[in-house]
């Protein structure tokens, strides 16, 4: 059966580079003809960095990870999409490992000495091999006893992602909705969402006995189907189809909210993630996901 809806390719390099600026595009020009497809337009979002090659795959003939196997030296990040639904109204990001360098819990697990524990935990919870509500219920019950006042000392050592100012930023002056999703905790994800200056905020809370953790998480937990359940709530709410949003996550944890979502994004993400989801940041930084939305510099 024909498909002749207009599509876009984008590609991102992780810096301005002419060479192979002009290798890449030489590279899809040839792919895409190899295919017997012929490019409508091309449009340069940022000189020697990023481009959007429009075309019409009629008999579905474009394969990325083909693409993909031709550019194996350059570091450059691409996404694939049906043009007539590239505008979004909202955006929703995953924080740990995906807008932070941080795994929060474990820094916090280190103010007790228990950080490789916890650590060895949320690693088979990110690689999907440990259901992440278990996960976290395990991880939070070896922090019992930590005073409070160590997530003050953990919010010191947050790290933002390259690029993380400057996807937010751009995205308000946009007047794009953001949503911060996280199976982190508060306060560090109030820190991030102001920081930031996110819209919104969902996550996890601490039970709390005087100054001291309990052991215990506030419920509803905000695990995978949490996630799902809110871009359902979201689309519901504002009147929204799901084509309207973009995800970014990098664990199994993400993947439901992933599949739910118009352009889901795995960013650095773990390789079950990677395995489900064809657009990738895996060369570039955050700023790449505006490039992936058409807004150019």
């Amino acid at each position: 059966m024909k498909n002749d809806k207009l599509v876009v390719l984008t590609f991102v390099l992780d810096e301005v580079d002419k060479i192979n600026y002009n290798n890449v595009s030489k590279i899809i020009k040839n792919f895409l003809h190899s295919s017997d497809i012929k490019v409508n337009k091309i449009k340069v979002l940022k000189t020697n960095k990023a481009s959007d090659f429009f075309f019409t795959d009629k008999f579905n003939n474009f394969n990325l990870n083909n693409l993909k196997k031709r550019l194996p030296k350059i570091k450059v990040d691409f996404c694939f999409q049906d043009s007539s639904q590239r505008k979004k109204k909202f955006l929703m990001t995953d924080m740990d490992g995906t807008i932070i360098e941080n795994e929060t819990l474990n820094d916090i697990a280190n103010f007790l000495g228990k950080g490789e524990q916890v650590k060895k935990i949320t690693e088979l919870g990110l690689r999907g091999r440990l259901d992440f509500s278990t996960s976290l219920e395990n991880r939070v019950q070896l922090l019992k006893g930590l005073r409070l006042s160590s997530l003050e000392e953990a919010k010191r050592i947050v790290t933002f992602m390259k690029g993380a100012k400057k996807l937010f930023k751009t995205l308000k002056n946009n007047k794009i909705t953001t949503i911060l999703v996280s199976g982190g905790f508060k306060p560090i994800t109030t820190y991030v969402k102001n920081y930031l200056k996110i819209d919104y905020e969902y996550s996890n809370t601490f039970g709390i006995t005087g100054d001291l953790f309990d052991g215990t998480s506030i419920k509803p937990i905000v695990n995978a189907n949490f996630k799902e359940k809110l871009v359902l709530k979201i689309i519901k709410e504002f009147n929204l189809n799901k084509n309207q949003i973009v995800g970014i996550g990098d664990a199994a944890n993400d993947m439901n909210m992933l599949f739910s979502v118009g352009l889901p994004i795995a960013y650095k993400a773990q390789d079950i993630v990677k395995a489900n989801f064809d657009n990738q940041i895996n060369n570039t930084d955050l700023s790449t996901v505006l490039y992936f939305m058409g807004i150019s510099d």
